[in-house]
This record gives C-alpha cells, sequence and structure tokens, in this order.
C-alpha cells in the first residue's frame, strides 16, 4: 500500500495517521507487521503506536490497522467511522522520528526465535518446511532491524 505522497510502507517505517474518526487512531505509528512479510497472514499492515521520540508504546490500545479496521458493538457507529476513515484518514511516512528503539525492538523478536527454531529442529530436523519458515522469518527480522540502523 502507499502513504498519501505515494510512497510504498514497508515493515519498519515510522507512519502518521491524522483525520481518522475515532481520535485514539491518530499518532505516530510504526509498521510491525505488512502484507507479504514471511509469518503474516494478513493483507494489510499492522501498526503499534510510538511516541514523539521513537518509544514503543505500552498502553492497553497501541495497536492500530492500516485500512483502519474499526471494532465497535454499534453498527451505526461502526458504518458512520468506516465511511469518515475511507474519506478522511491518511496515512504518512515519517522519517524524522528516532529509529533505535524499533530497530531493537525487531532485533529481539528475532533473538526470540532462536529456542523455538532450536527446538523445531531437535523434533523435525534442518530440512523440515516449518524449521526454514521460522529461519526464513527470523532473518527478514534482522534485516528490518539493520535497515532501520542504516
Amino acid at each position: 500500500m502507499l502513504d498519501k505522497n505515494g510512497i510504498e510502507i514497508k515493515t519498519g517505517d515510522v507512519v502518521e495517521i491524522t483525520g481518522a474518526y475515532f481520535k485514539n487512531d491518530n499518532g505516530l505509528y510504526f509498521v510491525e507487521h505488512s502484507a507479504g512479510d514471511p509469518g503474516w497472514c494478513g493483507k494489510d499492515h499492522s501498526l503499534r503506536k510510538i511516541s514523539k521520540t521513537g518509544k514503543i508504546s505500552t498502553a492497553k490500545y497501541n495497536i492500530c490497522f492500516w485500512p483502519i479496521m474499526v471494532t465497535t458493538n454499534s453498527w451505526m457507529k461502526r458504518a458512520e467511522a468506516k465511511q469518515w476513515n475511507a474519506e478522511h484518514a491518511e496515512i504518512v511516512i515519517r522519517t524524522d522520528i528516532d529509529r533505535s528503539k524499533i530497530a531493537e525492538h525487531f532485533k529481539e523478536k528475532a533473538e526470540g526465535m532462536d529456542p523455538e527454531i532450536e527446538r523445531l529442529t531437535w523434533n523435525f530436523g534442518h530440512d523440515c518446511q516449518c524449521v526454514k519458515d521460522q529461519i526464513e522469518r527470523k532473518t527478514f527480522l534482522e534485516n528490518v532491524a539493520k535497515a532501520l540502523t542504516a
């Protein structure tokens, strides 16, 4: 998917959402998963909220999707919010935010996969597709972390 300036949004990018129906959806996020990423089945972008300094939020509602997903009990409010977001919500890639904490996040996720890969290797061997998939995912996360620090 493209942002409002026509730039491709990819995993690791810092983005800003504006004009959303619910004010909690507006703000700075980093792209945690994108369509086509290893281990991600979604066709949308999974975003995690960050502060202006690049610190990853620990708030209860710190996840968003692009296009914005609306979850509410009222079907009228949901329809109104979906229409509003389709017409007014915008996403733009920001390059002026510190990405060191985001790179750290991806590096920690990659390092956390080692025990799982080791266990799968013990159970199924190096040639099993599940082991290859996890190694591919780990390599992808390491590459995202390297790209963010470069």
